[in-house]
């Protein structure tokens, strides 16, 4: 039962760590937008070339700077 109960709790381990991955993926994926945006690639580009809506590319910036110290959104 003991290795019933070790499997388990590696198969929750995993789903934190996904979690936590795919979270630094979108932030990565915002932190780039954001730096896309500041050299005046313009949203529709952005879109055209990611097959996302104006929308989804917009939570993706927000969701960066509002998850970053204040110092690296103003970079």
């Amino acid at each position: 039962m003991g290795d019933v109960v070790a499997a388990r709790k590696a198969y929750e381990q995993a789903q934190i760590d996904a979690r936590e991955l795919v979270k630094r993926a979108r932030l990565d994926l915002g932190r780039a937008i954001r730096d896309a945006r500041r050299q005046e690639i313009s949203q529709d580009a952005i879109v055209k070339e990611l097959g996302l809506t104006r929308e989804q590319v917009r939570r993706f910036q927000r969701e960066f700077e509002d998850a970053a110290p204040r110092d690296e959104v103003a970079e």
